[in-house]
């Protein structure tokens, strides 16, 4: 049984024409007891390829979010959630953003360095891959020093969909060692979490983002804090992999998932 899918997107985001309608019927039908909307709040970007919008509208999305709230309690709990595109320079303004709504839930996630989006050429043409997935996690590491109002840290090394074919491919950890062991030493302090966003596997990559050994090192560290995600951008994605994602952190001796309610964690025994 699926019990939370805490990362959906719907037509709030620039690149979803999902309903949230439909979005929670399939959640009913999957007998999910939890789901977070997380749409999408980029800002300070340069989108010279796509030209999609990802200004969220929070004046309209957060009342829609309150009512769908309200009127499904019985059967489903809905999350006021957000991914928010983060970068170095952001903490102030994310933090004014994030406290002026009731969030229950954010994601913070790297789409953009230096306001370049990672799935431009723009952001890969002047360096090697190695120098691209360092500048990545630099990133990562200062937007986390750089602000507190988010909940995990999404889909942590999935840069490595974007590139040329030469620059595609796994994370190596070894050579990242010491600068992703920063990240999730930064986050376990902070009391942050990660996800485990099942995407990976749908984008041809047969694996989550983190990959599995991230996700090890996190908890050998002391982590505690994570929340599974599919990353849909339709209904149909909604919980997909999630067995596959149970069974992997049984399997490395994780019991429980986490739950937000206003920011806050909570535990929730995996079945």
């Amino acid at each position: 049984m699926i019990i939370s899918d805490y990362h959906i997107h719907s037509d709030f985001s620039g690149d979803s024409v999902e309903k949230l309608e439909k979005i929670i019927n399939r959640a009913k039908e999957l007998e999910l007891k939890e789901i977070a909307i997380t749409d999408h709040m980029d800002l300070d970007i340069i989108d010279g390829k796509n030209g999609l919008n990802f200004i969220l509208d929070l004046d309209t999305y957060i009342p829609k979010l309150q009512e769908l709230k309200e009127r499904h309690k019985k059967q489903l709990e809905i999350k006021i959630g957000m991914e928010f595109g983060i970068q170095k320079h952001l903490g102030k303004k994310a933090k004014e953003i994030i406290e002026k709504y009731p969030f229950d839930f954010i994601i913070s996630s790297v789409h953009s360095v230096d306001r370049l989006l990672l799935d431009q050429n723009t952001f890969w043409e002047d360096k090697s891959r190695d120098e691209a997935h360092e500048k990545y996690f630099f990133e990562i590491l200062k937007s986390i020093e750089s602000y507190n109002n988010f909940c995990v840290q999404g889909h942590l090394d999935f840069i490595t969909r974007y590139g040329a074919l030469d620059k595609k491919g796994f994370i190596d950890y070894i050579k990242y060692s010491d600068i992703i062991d920063e990240i999730f030493k930064k986050l376990i302090v902070k009391n942050k979490g990660i996800e485990i966003n099942t995407s990976g596997i749908r984008y041809m990559e047969n694996r989550f983002y983190p990959s599995d050994k991230l996700i090890k090192r996190y908890f050998e560290l002391g982590g505690e804090i994570i929340t599974i995600g599919s990353d849909s951008h339709k209904a149909s994605d909604i919980g997909k992999d999630f067995k596959r994602a149970y069974d992997f952190l049984q399997s490395i001796g994780v019991r429980y998932i986490s739950s937000f309610d206003s920011m806050e964690a909570s535990f929730k025994k995996i079945k």
